[in-house]
């Protein structure tokens, strides 16, 4: 194999002797070269590139869990970077979150700072996913007569704006982006646009990547299902050929792998197709159709609400006869009105009228889809906000025919993976796994507050002694919004000498920001278990009142119950690793950096006794000072 080398920041003229070169790079760049320009030197994070790049050189499957502060981001790209330029293809590094993808590809974000440090010119570019790409035809021809407030602005930006990127508009809602952005939906194929619009250019714009494409786990996991398909179609697929993959945050793949294999309908969305579908015409078919389709709609969702689950999040609906009949009514209705569209479709053709009746039956065949599932057997819904979802019960594994290919290298990357948990679930067959600690002196910076079986009071009155104790300056995690609330409830009007902030009461982001600023103050939240980076005084304690146990939602209760058909218990072969994975974030909040100092309280002691007990423990420092009295606490952090 000969390797055009001038490429590589190093010279190489084999696939094994790529590997050594590689490695030998790689500890220059961590031991000589970082340290020269101001950055730590971290055993954890080189050990955890060395098995980064020995699973991209033999084509493996890695899960790589590395604490906070490892600096994994570093750790895979580096690697990354090589094996794209000796393949000839991009590196696919996908995220869970908007706020990773930014501190990848920004300006002054990791990839970027890696290039001027290294001299390296690393080609990276974002994909999004096409919804966020404003429309340019529904643009010229949406016009509102009772427009909503902000659409008119929204109108104006969108024939003005050069990218039409969303991330130019982020305080838009998506109701109201919804209206002019591109969907599924829509007839591409015959668009008087085609090939050069907004959604075209950004995709022709990251194809071109040489070295990295950034994305989220949603894009890349609809790439993989909708391949082979759309090859077969003859259309080119949702992301180029790559050479890897790197999932970061990869704790959230398999959820997301999962929905992304499902439907949402949104009620919202589904009246507003019809009630677009009955102002096309005023004759009897579409009417009577759109009518009967609206009735079964609000009948259907009517149901839903009422025998859905109480509670927040994902909310079980029983699968009861009346709503698969209801179901099933209304996906007649809805084929009923197709039919009506298509002659309606055919006395429109060659005018704008026939875009907007296509539009709408392609809507209409996603709802129907998602009902198809809905009424077998294989499937699991529940209602979230004002959707009704339903996935199958069993997902296409990752590298199912036509996915992922046995030989294209996938890394798993987070500070929580849980790796026999992850491949179970997302049937990865053989796999590497990888973990190391973090990179900080734990034993000397966390103090573990842990309570005598006989301490006093209730749990909120611990909560509060502990927060005493620390001064404030504390991240208080709880398990739900409704716990939010009772907290808050409870301590409405006690006089406390900090300001409390409660999740729910504002923008989240804004809370975090006010959190960070206000540097006594006391957060709580039941989203804040990860993406919380508040490095310094301001986050000295972490409380953790009870052990983050996932609700028993239709996703966990299906997982639960395949577990038990593999005759498994399902509470240690689910329970107990969802809720690791969510501790481990937790814990994680508390130490960013070298300098921090702080308190870790787990006052929950119900899992003593348990098989799984000494999990939990290792989850705890290992070296770190661990009491049960209160005023160790606030001695510990007036220690400079």
């Amino acid at each position: 194999m000969q390797i055009s080398w001038t490429k590589l920041p190093f010279r190489a003229r084999s696939k094994d002797e790529f590997g050594q070169k590689l490695t030998e790079w790689l500890s220059w760049v961590f031991y000589d070269e970082l340290p020269e320009k101001g950055f730590e030197t971290r055993e954890e994070q080189i050990y955890t590139a060395f098995r980064m790049a020995r699973a991209l050189v033999d084509g493996q499957t890695l899960l790589a869990e590395a604490g906070p502060g490892t600096g994994k981001t570093f750790a895979y790209l580096l690697p990354a970077i090589c094996y794209a330029r000796l393949k000839g293809a991009p590196v696919v590094v996908a995220s869970a979150s908007g706020v990773l993808q930014a501190q990848l590809a920004n300006p002054e974000g990791d990839i970027q700072t890696l290039s001027r440090l290294l001299g390296l010119d690393i080609d990276a570019r974002v994909a999004a996913d096409p919804g966020e790409y404003i429309c340019e035809v529904k643009v010229q021809r949406t016009e509102l007569l009772d427009p909503p407030e902000g659409f008119d602005a929204l109108k104006i930006w969108a024939q003005m704006t050069g990218s039409g990127a969303r991330t130019e508009m982020p305080h838009v809602g998506d109701e109201l982006w919804e209206m002019l952005a591109w969907d599924p939906a829509l007839p591409c194929d015959t668009c008087p646009k085609r090939g050069h619009c907004h959604v075209m250019s950004a995709r022709r714009q990251y194809r071109e990547s040489a070295d990295l494409i950034v994305c989220d786990h949603k894009l890349f996991s609809r790439d993989l299902l909708t391949r082979a398909e759309r090859h077969e179609a003859g259309q080119v697929p949702l992301l180029p050929a790559y050479a890897a993959v790197v999932l970061d945050e990869g704790h959230h793949v398999p959820e997301t792998w999962q929905r992304v294999q499902g439907h949402s309908m949104s009620r919202a969305r589904l009246n507003s197709t019809l009630k677009q579908i009955g102002s096309l015409t005023d004759r009897g078919g579409p009417v009577r159709a759109q009518r009967e389709s609206m009735r079964f709609g609000r009948e259907l969702y009517a149901l839903v609400a009422a025998t859905a689950e109480p509670g927040e999040g994902k909310r079980g609906v029983p699968r009861s006869s009346s709503l698969l009949g209801l179901a099933g009514e209304l996906d007649q209705a809805l084929e009923r009105l197709q039919d009506e569209l298509v002659t309606d479709e055919a006395m429109n053709e060659g005018y704008d009228l026939e875009l907007d009746i296509r539009a709408y039956s392609q809507r209409l065949d996603e709802v129907r889809a998602g009902l198809r599932l809905l009424r077998g057997e294989e499937s699991v819904l529940w209602y979230e906000r004002d959707e009704l979802w339903v996935v199958p019960k069993r997902p296409r594994g990752l590298f199912d025919k036509g996915h992922l290919s046995s030989g294209t290298p996938v890394i798993f990357s987070s500070a929580t993976l849980e790796p026999e948990y992850q491949a179970r679930v997302l049937r990865l067959g053989e796999y590497q796994a990888s973990k190391v600690g973090v990179p900080f002196d734990l034993g000397e910076q966390v103090l573990v507050y842990r309570p005598g079986l006989g301490a006093a009071g209730d749990e909120v009155e611990q909560v509060l002694s502990v927060v005493k104790a620390s001064g404030g300056r504390a991240l208080v995690l709880l398990n739900s919004l409704a716990e939010v609330r009772r907290y808050r409830e409870r301590l409405n009007g006690v006089a406390l000498p900090f300001a409390t902030i409660w999740e729910g009461e504002g923008d989240r982001g804004a809370q975090l920001e006010q959190f960070r600023e206000d540097v006594s103050s006391v957060l709580f939240g039941a989203t804040f278990w990860e993406g919380v980076d508040v490095p310094g005084e301001a986050l000295s304690c972490v409380v953790i009142p009870r052990l983050p146990f996932p609700e028993h939602d239709p996703l966990i209760k299906e997982r639960r119950a395949q577990a038990e058909a593999a005759e498994l218990e399902a509470a240690e072969a689910v329970d107990v690793p969802e809720m690791l994975l969510k501790l481990k974030q937790g814990a994680g909040r508390l130490i960013r950096t070298a300098e921090d100092r702080g308190v870790l309280a787990l006052l929950d002691r119900g899992f003593e006794g348990e098989p799984w007990e000494q999990d939990v423990l290792d989850v705890l420092p290992e070296d770190a000072e661990q009491t049960e009295d209160l005023s160790r606490i606030t001695a510990f952090l007036a220690r400079k």
